[in-house]
């Protein structure tokens, strides 16, 4: 009974932080407004977009022809969109600064290339400075814009509009690229999931990045499109897809989705592994009720002649409940000690799948312990009960 109980824990403590990992999750802001966007990728691969100058011209286009659609906002493109599972992180130096002892950039971290509209399409706010625009190509002063949690990592208190950047420099010729100037903070977004949270980003004009980096990003990566609509987003599939294939059958779009598909995607394996810790637990529980039921019962039948003497001789019916019960609950606190001692070593197993939640979380620990109490004290009432009216000439004849 110990161990049954000792066990219903470790797996009981396990379902709880998971579920409240996914508590958790559910009010976590991604940093943008998913709904009536839709998403989709379209390839760029040959030398028809072999160069910034081409890609740019293409976007440009595609841009006016989906914008001019009924029922269409804004339209934009980037290297790829948040909760897209597809991360790029490049290296940099900041002018000013002086790297850490050893090191040869400042930092390294996430970086896109977006085109004008994208933060408008997602609704991510401008904090300070502005959005880029249709004036910023590659024949203007090269500009980036950082997101909030990269301005608080590497700026702290100073104020990052004006500063300049140097991206990539040393990776070699696809790379190499003047430095740019800070020109706007946007509010955080959550690029690759929830659990994840807001980390730091750097964006730049993808009308400004090199013919190489154009190239080397085409022949690995589709190019990515966020577009929002005034309704279903969807129902406007059909209609945009057509623009592309009139613009280039080779921008046939693939991957239509709208963003609250992406959100739900990238939490996929969070929610599946909280649905299965949860049945696992939810099944050890009904265990551990059922075997503390069975000892229980034959507890109490192996203890009847004693119980048929104790109300002979004068016993009454709450002495009997308090010594069946008794004997129950030092057993349960035995186990439950003993399965939470195992369940905070074990859960520390699962710091990587929790978000918002530390392994060893006094709530979570004190609801399981509570829990498996009370199923304690529910299993082992019938056997109880029956005891309390057991017949006294019948139990001193029990064998």
């Amino acid at each position: 009974m110990i161990s049954e109980i000792a066990l219903a824990v470790v797996l009981l403590a396990g379902a709880a932080l998971m579920i409240r990992t996914f508590a958790g999750l559910r009010s976590v802001k991604s940093g943008i407004d998913p709904s009536n966007l839709l998403t989709l990728r379209t390839a760029i691969s040959g030398s028809r977009y072999g160069s910034t100058t081409q890609v740019e011209n293409m976007v440009r286009q595609a841009t006016e022809r989906i914008q001019a659609l009924p029922g269409v906002g804004v339209a934009a493109c980037a290297v790829s969109v948040p909760m897209d599972q597809v991360g790029i992180d490049l290296p940099f130096s900041i002018e000013g600064h002086t790297p850490k002892s050893g090191e040869k950039w400042e930092g390294d971290e996430y970086w896109r290339f977006v085109s004008p509209g994208y933060f408008e399409a997602l609704r991510i706010p401008l904090l300070r400075g502005r959005y880029f625009t249709r004036t910023d190509t590659g024949r203007t002063d090269h500009v980036v814009i950082v997101n909030e949690a990269f301005a608080r990592k590497y700026w702290l208190d100073k104020d990052p509009i004006g500063q300049r950047m140097v991206i990539a420099k040393g990776l070699g010729a696809d790379f190499e690229e003047p430095a740019r100037e800070v020109v706007g903070i946007v509010g955080s977004v959550t690029e690759k999931g929830l659990a994840d949270g807001m980390v730091p980003v750097m964006y730049v004009p993808q009308s400004q990045i090199t013919d190489g980096l154009t190239r080397l990003g085409a022949s690995l990566l589709p190019l990515s499109w966020v577009i929002r609509t005034n309704g279903d987003p969807l129902s406007m599939a059909s209609a945009i897809r057509n623009e592309f294939d009139g613009l280039d059958p080779q921008l046939s779009p693939s991957h239509v989705a709208n963003m609250d598909q992406l959100i739900s995607e990238g939490n996929a394996r969070q929610n599946f592994n909280t649905l299965l810790l949860t049945v696992f637990a939810s099944i050890a529980l009904l265990l551990a009720a059922v075997g503390i039921y069975g000892l229980m019962s034959y507890a109490v039948e192996q203890r009847m002649q004693e119980i048929g003497i104790r109300m002979a001789m004068g016993a009454d019916q709450g002495k009997i409940m308090r010594l069946v019960l008794g004997q129950g609950m030092r057993l349960a606190i035995v186990g439950t000690v003993l399965g939470l001692a195992g369940a905070f070593g074990l859960t520390r197993l699962l710091a990587k799948f929790l978000f918002g939640v530390k392994p060893s979380d006094p709530l979570a620990f004190s609801m399981v312990a509570v829990t498996l109490i009370v199923v304690t004290l529910l299993a082992a009432f019938v056997p109880t009960r029956r005891a309390m009216h057991v017949d006294p000439v019948v139990a001193l004849r029990q064998e």
